[in-house]
């Protein structure tokens, strides 16, 4: 993660650094530090994954899609993990062409949807990078932090991607130490699935697994995509009311089409199960 570059040189007109453009660039360079650091979640899961498999973080599309001719035509995108596709804007234009293997799949940031198998041609703004997430996704994200190890996770935001089978599994340890090699870690599983008809459930924990600073209870902030106004939301067996501003509830951005669901903190060696009923 850099903002400057060797091929800096104000001489030639190569000026890297974001302050130079003003306020307009510093916001820019905060936008996408905080979008960093809210992925640390599944980044660092990702970087466990590494530690194991020797999968790399950053991946092009054919280790991900060997069978796929076009994986091999489009070198300068690449899956970031397996669930996000990520694809530069390499030049002023703004303009990029972008492959989607098959499958659905949604613009992290605008929500736009997209099939799968075609290539996609859009006009970026700077504030904008080509993210796309494949439908059967689930991103967990932290809330806003300066640095890496500045509060324990004690809420966990969870983006899922429906409205297909998703899982992951999110991975921890005290981020400090080497004690992870000694088995001080720990895993929570993540599941989405429907269930009937209209009717979804998320599945949170328990999880497996400790090491030292572990949080004991966690709250969790719940954004699903892909699913249908809610008439219906439930936690632990519980109606939650909408728009309701306490400790738990749930909110429709139709605007979006995101339903939001906020739970209170519970003991992550229990499962959280939150349900949601579409119309």
């Amino acid at each position: 993660l850099r903002l400057h570059s060797a091929h800096e040189n104000p001489k030639e007109g190569n000026l890297r650094m974001p302050w130079t453009y003003g306020e307009k660039g510093l916001e820019l360079a905060r936008k996408f530090f905080r979008l960093r650091y809210n992925l640390l979640p599944y980044i660092y899961t990702y970087c466990r994954v590494a530690y194991d498999d020797a999968l790399p973080v950053v991946r092009p599309l054919y280790l991900e899609h060997r069978s796929l001719e076009k994986a091999y035509s489009y070198p300068h995108e690449y899956m970031f993990g397996r669930e996000l596709l990520v694809a530069p804007v390499t030049d002023s234009t703004g303009e990029k062409e972008t492959y989607l293997p098959p499958g659905e799949w949604t613009d992290y940031f605008s929500g736009k949807k997209y099939r799968g198998d075609q290539v996609v041609r859009e006009r970026y703004p700077l504030d904008r990078l080509p993210v796309f997430v494949k439908s059967g996704s689930i991103i967990p994200l932290q809330p806003d932090v300066a640095h890496t190890d500045q509060k324990p996770l004690d809420t966990l935001i969870v983006e899922v991607y429906g409205p297909e089978r998703a899982e992951f599994r999110l991975y921890e340890d005290d981020g400090i130490s080497l004690d992870y090699q000694s088995g001080k870690n720990a895993w929570t599983p993540l599941k989405f699935a429907p269930s009937s008809r209209g009717r979804y459930q998320l599945t949170i924990g328990p999880t497996k697994g400790e090491f030292n600073g572990q949080p004991t209870v966690r709250a969790y902030e719940l954004r699903f995509h892909g699913l249908k106004q809610p008439r219906s939301v439930s936690a632990e067996g519980r109606r939650l009311s909408p728009g309701q501003t306490g400790p738990q509830g749930w909110w429709w951005d139709k605007e979006k089409s995101v339903v939001k669901v906020v739970t209170e903190a519970k003991r992550i060696r229990q499962s959280v199960q939150v349900i949601i009923e579409t119309e």
